[in-house]
């Protein structure tokens, strides 16, 4: 999630995106929003959504959010998939989930995997 890191770095840092979302707009594609919903925990990690919006009946549909634990480190920050989410499908799950302290309890390791490799290509899209 490099792109996503680099676009929160440029607008200040996680306090300032925990303030004002990220809202980018880029017409026809679909919105896209980057909020930071939780943290600081003790290892410094946040916890941020990433969600591209579209609308239906006058709702906003997320498609996808993928959330995620952010942990800062020296050899460069790890973008861990928490929840995903498609309002158009119907579809919510819960991949892991992170502890007061920032640590991960994970619930389906092997869809951990694929959220990973789904947020790295979509990643490289934005």
């Amino acid at each position: 999630m490099k792109n996503i890191q680099r676009m929160i770095e440029e607008r200040g840092g996680y306090e300032a995106v925990r303030e004002n979302y990220l809202r980018l707009e880029n017409p026809p594609f679909m919105r896209l929003v980057v909020e930071v919903i939780g943290g600081p925990y003790e290892n410094g990690g946040y916890e941020v959504s990433v969600a591209h919006y579209g609308e239906q009946n006058g709702d906003a549909m997320r498609d996808p959010e993928i959330t995620f634990l952010v942990v800062p480190a020296e050899q460069g920050t790890t973008w861990t998939p928490l929840t995903f989410e498609n309002s158009y499908m119907g579809c919510y799950q819960v991949v892991a989930e992170a502890t007061r302290e920032g640590r991960l309890k994970v619930r389906n390791a092997a869809l951990l995997r694929d959220l990973r490799d789904f947020a790295n290509q979509w990643d490289l899209n934005l």
